[in-house]
């Protein structure tokens, strides 16, 4: 069964996803508690880069920007790589 992702995770990924489907430069990335969080990981996924999830999606070149980004603050937010996926 799935978690439900509290309040505050919702708005983060929420103004992320809003950011990103307006072609910001500079986005407002979640913080490291929800980027580490496997289920806020997944929402990101399903909402942003899941082949359908965008009718219009952005250029390849902006998705790669971004999703280099998060990839990276992800990988600086785990501290116990043994436990978090």
């Amino acid at each position: 069964m799935a978690q439900v992702l509290p309040p505050e995770a919702i708005e983060q990924l929420e103004r992320l996803c809003r950011q990103y489907l307006q072609l910001h430069q500079d986005l407002d990335y979640p913080s490291s508690e929800y980027l580490r969080n496997d289920n806020f990981q997944q929402s990101l996924y399903q909402n942003l880069f899941a082949e359908g999830a965008l009718k219009y999606p952005p250029s390849l070149r902006y998705q790669l920007r971004v999703l280099k980004e998060l990839t990276k603050r992800i990988e600086q937010s785990i501290q116990d790589w043994e436990e978090e996926v």
